[in-house]
């Protein structure tokens, strides 16, 4: 009996001691910036993306985008329009037109066009080989290879990872695996990243915002890393397993479904854009960190204007997945990866003519 009783105040003591989990840092933006980047934006270019592609070359450094068939360079860090290429949409070198879905390396520009057929067009404008990605296995129902943002293509020697995202989540694809594909340019062969979506998703059927996952591959740990919009954990895929690792905001996210309409013989996809998500995930090599950013809901409309709609939030991790703080960020928006760190996009510079981009110190975060 004297010992069951010495047990249960052992209990009474460990709990009542034990210290209450402490919250991350928070930064500000402006306080991580050491440098901004400005870039020509003459009346030839309608918009420059926010994630650019950083390029060695023999004759320099450079910055190039893609985008409406056009292919532009800028020199780094100068940031001078240096280049301007013309692609066409059909004809025998014609890319088509897909948003979303290329890459840029020093082979060319791989590019995705009409959810299975792949390109590779060279920096002057011609086509030079095609493929055609395998075809629509009968569970999967459809691919959408073109379609949705945060989910770049990775290029590892001679393959090219592709990522296959639902526009919105279905019960009849809750079991499929094969999510990204892995082509082999060469054979044509193809193998897949395989993963399951988790079932807490099944609550958040036929919403585009909240379905849809968002990846990025990590070149140097060869490890897929997988952000759902509404789970505070990434899935990381590694040759040897799978796991979970916590990357949640302090403040507890809140999800509010959306809705659908009939028009018709139409369906009508409405997501609340009041919801919180997790929107995208990427890494920073020089600093060897991830980010991991999330929209915590709309600001108040009398702020929009100068604010933007969302409120926004950078999770930091370490390259070991351990939470190093969290970032209040201005927009909405996306960045870059360069030799000298990661720049974020901060938009037109008061006129039309410069576009800016902030390199972000995280070892402050450290």
């Amino acid at each position: 009996m004297k010992g069951k009783i010495v047990g249960a105040i052992c209990v009474v003591i460990t709990f009542s001691c034990s210290e209450p989990e402490k919250e991350s840092p928070v930064f500000s933006f402006e306080d991580l910036i050491v440098d901004t980047l400005v870039l020509e934006k003459d009346e030839g270019v309608a918009n420059i993306s926010q994630s650019l592609t950083y390029m060695d070359t023999d004759s320099g450094a450079y910055l190039f985008d893609f985008q409406n068939r056009q292919l532009l360079g800028w020199s780094f860090p100068e940031g001078k329009k240096v280049s301007e290429r013309f692609y066409t949409r059909e004809g025998p070198d014609g890319v088509g037109d897909s948003p979303f879905k290329h890459v840029i390396t020093k082979e060319g520009i791989f590019i995705i066009d009409a959810e299975t057929k792949l390109m590779q067009a060279n920096f002057e404008g011609e086509v030079i080989s095609r493929w055609q990605l395998p075809g629509v296995p009968s569970e999967r129902l459809y691919v959408n290879y073109t379609t949705v943002p945060n989910n770049p293509i990775s290029q590892i020697g001679n393959e090219l990872l592709i990522a296959d995202v639902p526009f919105v989540l279905k019960e009849e694809i809750m079991d499929y695996q094969n999510w990204i594909l892995r082509y082999n340019l060469d054979d044509q062969t193809s193998s897949h990243i395989t993963f399951s979506f988790p079932e807490k998703l099944i609550d958040y059927y036929d919403d585009p915002n909240l379905g849809p996952y968002s990846h990025f591959f990590n070149p140097k740990s060869g490890k897929t890393i997988v952000s759902f919009p509404v789970l505070d954990s990434l899935l990381v895929i590694s040759e040897e397993k799978s796991q979970w690792v916590n990357a949640s905001m302090d403040e507890k996210l809140e999800i509010l479904k959306g809705r659908t309409e009939q028009q018709g013989d139409y369906t009508v996809f409405l997501p609340d854009h009041n919801s919180g998500r997790y929107v995208w995930v990427s890494f920073d090599p020089v600093q060897k960190v991830y980010l991991r950013q999330v929209i915590t809901g709309l600001w108040p409309e009398s702020v929009r204007e100068s604010k933007g709609p969302y409120k926004v939030k950078l999770i930091v991790l370490s390259e070991d997945f351990e939470k190093l703080g969290e970032v209040d960020m201005p927009e909405n928006r996306n960045g870059f990866s360069t030799p000298v760190g990661f720049y974020y996009s901060i938009g037109n510079l008061g006129v039309e003519e410069k576009v800016g981009f902030v390199r972000l110190d995280f070892s402050k975060m450290k």
